[in-house]
């Protein structure tokens, strides 16, 4: 009965005059544990897409790319989280919180690949050093996944600091859409909760793991074929030569 009211909360009435009884809580128990099977969703549709891969990427590689992949979804899944409370106030934060993963499946995954190889290009160029994403030498070294790490946590950083400060000019009505989408379900936070952070993501992230590990791949023939703008086919199928050994 506790962690019941820990998990639920009174909010005060809506501007149009409707009482919404509770909101969810990401933080308590049933919180966690969405959060806990969002992550696990996520990261088998790395597993589902390299067994799709031909050539499969080394185990080793791919444990690289899913780490840093993982690392950047977890960074953006808790400045989602602190940004919904943020635009919520003492309302619910998870319109809010739906609000900014359609954001990171549409505009910010677009973002976040020019920005990436923009930095990719500028960094070859003032400084000599090669950070081609999912490019980890041979073999594969922890050095160069650090860097490469330490650069995507910048894009997606900057990329959702500028979306966001988008998203506060237009606060109102994107408020106003997202408590709309899911006012029938602002009675039952534990179901509110499921939906926006579990079944929506179910799709919605795993649609977005995917893009974003296509391009933080590596694609050697891909690369010789971006034009100076960055914008091109950083999605073919990467070689990884004929001495590796793929599981």
């Amino acid at each position: 009965m506790q962690s019941e009211l820990a998990l639920l909360r009174l909010t005060e009435t809506t501007e149009k005059g409707h009482q919404c009884h509770h909101i969810c809580d990401f933080f308590g128990t049933f919180g966690f544990f969405v959060q806990f099977i969002l992550a696990i969703v996520s990261f088998s549709a790395l597993i589902v897409k390299r067994y799709q891969e031909i050539p499969r990427r080394p185990v080793n590689v791919f444990k690289y790319d899913a780490a840093k992949n993982g690392l950047g979804a977890c960074l953006v899944h808790f400045m989602n989280i602190f940004i919904a409370m943020q635009f919520a106030g003492k309302e619910d934060p998870c319109p809010w919180y739906f609000i900014q993963i359609l954001f990171d499946c549409t505009v910010v995954v677009f973002a976040n690949f020019v920005l990436l190889r923009i930095l990719e290009r500028r960094i070859m160029a003032m400084w000599g050093v090669d950070i081609s994403s999912g490019d980890y030498g041979d073999p594969p070294q922890m050095v160069r996944w650090l860097q490469q790490l330490g650069v995507w946590l910048l894009v997606v950083t900057v990329c959702k600091v500028a979306v966001t400060a988008l998203q506060s000019l237009f606060q109102a009505p994107l408020a106003e859409f997202g408590a709309i989408i899911l006012n029938p379900l602002c009675f039952n936070p534990h179901m509110e909760l499921f939906i926006v952070v579990v079944l929506l993501p179910l799709v919605l992230n795993a649609f977005q793991f995917w893009i974003v590990d296509n391009y933080l791949m590596h694609a050697p023939e891909g690369y010789s074929k971006l034009p100076k703008s960055g914008l091109s086919s950083a999605f073919d199928v990467p070689d990884y030569g004929s001495n590796t050994q793929v599981l």
